[in-house]
């Protein structure tokens, strides 16, 4: 019998950076992530235990894609036979993309949208404390946005992957993977690519903290601190280099797709955020009409 695939975690991101030194210190001196490794043109940051959660990869041919752990290797192959049946893109990668990838085996897939997808098999772990550059209050890599050009075929390649809804605001599109409300979301777009990767932080009082020091660093703050009403989540979402958001969350909720319907919320400035703070200039975010 073929074992249902099953995801674990979003274990990684890789950036496909413009210029990679540039990126590296703002998530070493900003962002107050680990820098662990340099080879072959790539940076490498540790957030937790994992033996990285941020790479980021320079030349003409890098692409930026998420990693998605999934169970075994096993759950792995179930994974790649369920997205090609369904007419999606998926490929193993060779000993080479393995090993820059820190994994034992991988699927390289993609999504409806076209955003590269990893399906990994046994991602590498430290062995060794996680220790930040600066005092973020940093806890671990949290959750991912996606651009969403074709909506509806990218929740039904999440949906094959093992995913459940757990809230929508409008057509926004929150996945749960395990006991958290959301790990994945999708934001519909015009174009795909990865819009935020979200790292968790102690409490309301790191989200604070870190605002003041955007606020004196003159990092420009995109929208934040807020509060998600359909998950709970407080956020703080920053400008970063390589057109990706970069936010600290904390105090997400349940996934309330674990015994229930999905709930539906209304595309309006109320459900993007609680405390009513704005996006400025990034339209995934907002309302129509704001």
């Amino acid at each position: 019998m073929t074992p249902t695939p099953r995801i674990v975690s979003v274990c990684y991101l890789r950036v496909a950076s413009a210029e990679p030194q540039a990126s590296a210190r703002f998530a070493s001196d900003i962002l107050g992530l680990e820098r662990v490794a340099e080879a072959d043109g790539d940076i490498a940051f540790r957030s937790d235990s994992r033996f990285r959660t941020l790479s980021l990869v320079g030349g003409a041919e890098a692409q930026t894609s998420v990693g998605i752990e999934m169970w075994d290797e096993a759950a792995l192959a179930a994974a790649e036979s369920a997205l090609t049946a369904a007419g999606y893109t998926a490929r193993r990668a060779d000993a080479a993309q393995c090993r820059t990838r820190y994994v034992t085996a991988a699927v390289l897939a993609e999504d409806g949208s076209g955003n590269a997808i990893d399906l990994v098999a046994r991602p590498m772990q430290s062995g060794r404390r996680y220790f930040p550059s600066r005092d973020a209050g940093v806890l671990g890599l949290h959750d991912v946005a996606l651009r969403s050009t074709a909506i509806g075929r990218d929740r039904a390649f999440w949906a094959l992957l093992g995913a459940t809804v757990s809230s929508y605001v409008g057509d926004i599109t929150y996945l749960a993977i395990d006991a958290s409300h959301h790990r994945i979301t999708l934001y519909p777009a015009q174009r795909c690519g990865v819009l935020a990767v979200a790292f968790e932080v102690e409490s309301l009082d790191q989200i604070m903290q870190n605002s003041y020091v955007m606020q004196e660093r003159q990092v420009r703050i995109v929208q934040g601190p807020g509060r998600q009403p359909a998950s709970g989540q407080i956020f703080l979402h920053l400008e970063g280099p390589d057109g990706i958001i970069y936010s600290y969350v904390h105090g997400i909720g349940p996934a309330t797709s674990r015994g229930r319907p999905a709930r539906q919320f209304a595309l309006s400035p109320q459900a993007l955020c609680a405390w009513g703070s704005v996006a400025q200039g990034v339209p995934e975010l907002m309302a129509e009409g704001e």
